[in-house]
């Protein structure tokens, strides 16, 4: 059941087909494609970097969220949480990160370059001459007539000069006496699981593409929507709070992950929020190349291309019911209820090309949720966000996107003494 194959037309989406590990199309070369990235984000390795990397990102969060709070700032959360995920996705995928949240405003430009890639991707699909008959263009011409197209070229254009520089950094006769941190595109370049032919710079930066792109976008999402509910449902709150005091007294002393996973409302706080954002909303096309599948009656001719999405699970009434009610309540106690409704929540996909980062974005979920609301929950108020425009899935761009019109996830953090 798992020699899947991708199917070609949907991988045209994303500007790139067959370079990066997740837009391979042939299941051997995707697994010897993806190798080398799975001990980077298994869940040993993101417990040991958890109080490193994502809890010095989170308070550093907290840090900028202070200071909106004393200056009396709304904060759009959305962007808030996409220099978060930015940050620790570009920490961890190249020797220096992007720092995004050393800015003075929360930084909305790779967010939304991300997200244009994303807003674009049915017209890259349908029209395959588009993406290169743009790019060949020069940058204005393209700004003029393709805002969205610009930036993301602007994005790519940058993450290949990075990996130039990685690579020129390897021909350097010292390169392996140089101390340099570890970064899972270094790692690629290093590894002894992929032939030279799979390291180019086009390569490299259509991995380090992927990297970021989902790494920005699915966590930010994620925690946009985590805060929407937790703060428009009191009895979410009420009971995440509650547990959060009681776990962590002290707010300089945060827990570790395995600390965070035995907190049991925390924990059905973020099956919930994967739940109801739904990870990816477009369908996720397969083939078995070389060989029918059978289901009950139905058998399935080799080479035909099989779909679904979570949208239909994940809101179906029978196994969720109320789905468009947040209720962590569904997922307790977690190891009867939670176990059984596990079996359908496919937030990260499944079998071979299940999300490599799936233990990350978990990570940075119960890390996030827990220090944010720890620390400014009583303070929170959502501002000027209606759920309708700026938190449900109203387009399906492959990431699930709210409506035009949306102003994005907005909270005011009021100071001690006015809540």
């Amino acid at each position: 059941m798992s020699d899947l194959n991708d199917l070609p037309f949907q991988m045209r989406m994303f500007g790139q087909i067959d370079v990066s590990a997740f837009d391979t199309l042939d299941h051997d070369k995707h697994r010897m494609r993806r190798a080398p990235w799975s001990p980077y984000f298994s869940k040993q390795s993101i417990s040991r970097i958890q109080p490193l990397l994502i809890q010095t990102a989170v308070n550093k969060l907290c840090d900028r969220l202070a200071e909106h709070q004393a200056a009396g700032k709304p904060v759009i959360m959305t962007n808030a949480y996409a220099s978060l995920t930015t940050d620790i996705i570009s920490e961890y995928s190249f020797p220096e990160g992007y720092d995004l949240l050393s800015r003075p405003e929360f930084d909305g430009e790779h967010y939304h370059a991300w997200m244009a890639l994303s807003r674009i991707s049915h017209s890259l699909k349908q029209f395959p001459w588009l993406y290169p008959l743009l790019d060949s263009l020069p940058s204005w011409v393209t700004k003029y007539t393709s805002s969205d197209f610009y930036v993301v070229i602007k994005q790519q254009k940058y993450l290949l000069q990075e990996a130039e520089k990685l690579l020129k950094q390897r021909e350097d006769v010292d390169y392996r006496e140089v101390t340099l941190r570890p970064s899972l595109m270094r790692s690629l370049i290093d590894s002894d699981l992929l032939p030279d032919s799979e390291k180019s710079a086009e390569r490299i930066k259509g991995e380090a593409q992927i990297a970021i792109a989902a790494g920005t976008l699915t966590t930010s999402h994620a925690l946009k929507v985590a805060t929407y509910h937790i703060l428009a449902n009191k009895h979410v709150f009420d009971n995440l709070m509650g547990e959060l005091r009681e776990a962590i007294p002290n707010v300089d002393s945060p827990p570790n992950l395995q600390q965070l996973e035995r907190i049991p409302y925390l924990m059905a706080v973020m099956y919930e929020t994967l739940r109801i954002f739904y990870g990816v909303s477009h369908r996720l096309s397969r083939i078995f190349p070389d060989r029918p599948l059978v289901y009950k009656e139905w058998t399935i001719p080799p080479g035909t291309p099989m779909s679904m999405t979570a949208v239909h699970i994940h809101d179906n009434e029978v196994i969720f019911p109320s789905h468009r009610d947040f209720k962590p309540e569904r997922w307790l106690p977690l190891d009867t209820n939670g176990q059984v409704l596990l079996k359908f929540l496919v937030t990260f996909g499944g079998g071979s090309r299940r999300c490599v980062g799936m233990e990350l974005g978990k990570a940075e979920l119960l890390t996030t949720i827990a220090n944010v609301f720890r620390r400014y929950g009583p303070s929170m108020v959502l501002w000027n966000t209606v759920r309708e425009r700026d938190v449900d899935t109203v387009h399906d761009v492959f990431n699930p996107m709210s409506s035009y019109e949306g102003n994005g996830v907005m909270v005011l953090l009021r100071k001690e003494g006015d809540y």
